[in-house]
């Protein structure tokens, strides 16, 4: 019988060619602590590290590898940048399509002062990005939207939205969870200042919990 896999959305398969067999060499060679170890094993791990940040950076159109942060997971990612970024006072919009790792850590910053809009989109789940800036506040800080619906697949318009964020000078972080490694995106094009993706969908990594490397697959670009 023939197996059709439709989970995409929740984590790809088959991986990427190649990646299994390099997971296998890695462990089977030498998986050190990279920063720590004086030793040749390490350097050369360090340099395949800062080898894929400086990847990441040409994927995703992005100038500062050293602002490359690797996180647990993307809900890690978000939750640093809300967590980290947010003050009380300080307002947020978001789209009505967002996922969990979004709003409940939003909602929680909400007990500590932070508030939020929601850009409502159509029955269709097309945001016109007028109605993102109809919502801008005096003490708007940050624009927080999904790249891509988990439910419907909807595309958000992010490009039209970053124009908006550049013109009224707000910060623009993109969930691209659904998007990162099949749409292309482009952090300088679409004004980004965050991008938060994860590495075991649309780029065919491993999954979050495919230790020892659970710290290289969702990843954080933070633009300073």
């Amino acid at each position: 019988m023939q197996r059709i896999y439709f989970d995409n959305g929740s984590t790809s398969f088959p991986k990427a060619p190649g990646v299994g067999d390099a997971i296998k060499t890695l462990i089977d060679t030498g998986c050190y602590n990279i920063n720590r170890g004086g030793y040749e094993g390490a350097y050369e791990l360090a340099d395949m590290v800062l080898d894929t940040r400086e990847q990441l950076c040409e994927m995703f159109r992005f100038d500062l590898s050293r602002n490359v942060v690797f996180t647990p997971s993307i809900t890690y990612s978000l939750n640093m940048v809300i967590k980290g970024l947010l003050k009380p006072g300080d307002h947020v919009i978001v789209s009505s399509m967002e996922h969990n790792g979004m709003m409940r850590p939003l909602t929680q910053m909400a007990h500590l002062g932070v508030t939020f809009d929601a850009a409502q989109a159509d029955s269709r789940g097309v945001l016109d990005p007028q109605k993102v800036e109809e919502l801008i506040r005096p003490n708007t800080k940050a624009v927080m939207m999904l790249h891509a619906s988990n439910l419907c697949g909807t595309l958000l318009p992010i490009a039209e939205v970053g124009e908006i964020c550049a013109r009224r000078h707000l910060k623009f972080i993109v969930d691209s969870a659904q998007t990162a490694g099949v749409f292309p995106i482009d952090m300088k094009k679409m004004h980004i200042n965050v991008l938060c993706f994860t590495g075991h969908k649309g780029l065919r990594f491993p999954p979050v919990n495919a230790r020892p490397f659970a710290a290289m697959a969702p990843t954080m670009f933070w633009k300073a």
